[in-house]
């Protein structure tokens, strides 16, 4: 009869082993493979909205040069201002004056800089952009059999203002 209940036990705590190793471990999320979407309308959606995010990041990198630029424009007028005054200063003042005028400078040309750079980014996220936008399009077409039409009646596509010589 020992036996038996050992058994029995032994039966239970095998089952129950089983399926709690069938269940995830960690914070219940379930890693299912990732299948890649079929629905062509979806994928260029998601396209288009990747391209206006790059291209709201291209008017923060606009809006980022033109501040640094402003602030190069102002350390430049003071720095001209402060080497106008030098001369009327005494002379064991005028070296630091100079210097002053000189790191002033040296902040205007470091900004002018930082403002190229970022015009020079957001001319590449722009860019991006546009590259998503006609590779949407283009799935779209492609997927679609060239704009089909009704029962596999050909019909006549209209050219992409990119097509047509306009840029948006």
């Amino acid at each position: 009869m020992k036996s038996w209940i050992f058994g029995a036990i032994t039966l239970a705590c095998m089952t129950l082993g089983s399926a709690a190793l069938a269940c995830p471990i960690g914070n219940g999320a379930i890693d299912r493979p990732v299948r890649p979407v079929q629905n062509v309308s979806f994928q260029a959606s998601e396209m288009i909205e990747r391209a206006s995010r790059l291209e709201s990041a291209a008017a923060s990198h606009d809006a980022s040069a033109r501040a640094l630029e402003e602030e190069a424009a102002t350390l430049s007028n003071r720095a001209r201002i402060l080497r106008n005054q030098a001369n009327l200063v005494n002379v064991s003042d005028r070296s630091s004056i100079l210097a002053i005028a000189d790191e002033l400078s040296l902040r205007a040309a470091s900004d002018r800089a930082g403002a190229a750079e970022d015009r020079a980014q957001a001319s590449d996220l722009r860019s991006q952009a546009r590259t998503l936008r006609q590779r949407a399009v283009t799935l779209v077409r492609n997927t679609n059999g060239g704009g089909g039409g009704w029962r596999g009646k050909t019909t006549q596509s209209t050219p992409l203002p990119s097509e047509r010589g306009v840029t948006l």
